[in-house]
């Protein structure tokens, strides 16, 4: 009990790091994509 009661926050720490990473990565490409159809569009 007091095993898992330690590393339960561990694994919620990198879970939440790897949501927030794949919507950093979601923003960033939506963003990148946006910028390059704009470019496309004007050019």
């Amino acid at each position: 009990m007091w095993l898992s009661f330690c590393f339960h926050p561990m694994g919620e720490t990198v879970f939440w790091l790897k949501l927030l990473y794949q919507l950093g990565l979601l923003c960033f490409f939506s963003f990148y994509f946006w910028i390059g159809g704009i470019a496309i569009f004007q050019g």
